[in-house]
């Protein structure tokens, strides 16, 4: 099958991507741990047409979704409640096996817990918790996980020593995911994030 057969619907081909997305690809390609980089494509990064700016719902026939648009984790990041079946995909938040992941644009540490505002903002009407890494969370682990994610952001900010579960002690096969939590520590450090 041509490349072009396996591109999603949602995947345009650029004339040629902005510096600002050639750049961002090639940190996100650097930061990939190595146990991951050869598995991560990253042929489609950048390609994404957004929706326009405000859509609140998604446009299609499909069951009712509500766009919970934040910029936690990356800017225009989102995650999609179905209503009326009372799932929130999570998108790349709300992991059980990584730490919050910081952008490295505005306030990622003031941008990450409004995100994390938004998603307790919609936890009443969740049953179901669909993140983009690790496994489905059910019933009262949806709140326990956007409290995990809070206090490992909240300690971040106030240089508190790490006691997350998923740096101290990770599931077996993601011990190297503490990794991100290392780079992070580093990254504020030094004022990159």
């Amino acid at each position: 099958m041509p490349d072009s057969a396996k591109r999603p619907v949602t995947a345009r081909p650029a004339a040629r991507p902005s510096c600002g997305t050639c750049c961002r690809k090639a940190r996100v390609a650097e930061g990939l741990p190595p146990e991951i980089a050869e598995d991560t494509p990253l042929s489609l990064y950048g390609l994404v047409t957004g929706l326009p700016v405000g859509t609140t719902r998604l446009p299609w026939d499909g069951p009712g979704v509500r766009i919970i648009e934040h910029t936690a984790h990356a800017p225009g990041h989102a995650a999609l409640l179905i209503e009326e079946r009372r799932v929130l995909v999570a998108g790349d938040m709300l992991s059980d096996v990584f730490v919050p992941m910081l952008d490295d644009t505005g306030d990622p540490i003031e941008d990450h817990l409004a995100g994390l505002g938004a998603l307790q903002g919609v936890a009443d009407d969740v049953d179901v918790l669909v993140p983009g890494h690790g496994s489905v969370a059910r019933g009262e682990e949806v709140r326990a996980r956007i409290g995990l994610d809070r206090g490992y952001v909240e300690d971040l900010r106030d240089g508190r020593q790490c006691g997350d579960p998923r740096v101290v002690s990770p599931k077996p096969g993601w011990e190297w995911a503490s990794g991100i939590h290392e780079g992070q520590v580093r990254s504020l450090a030094r004022g990159d994030a």
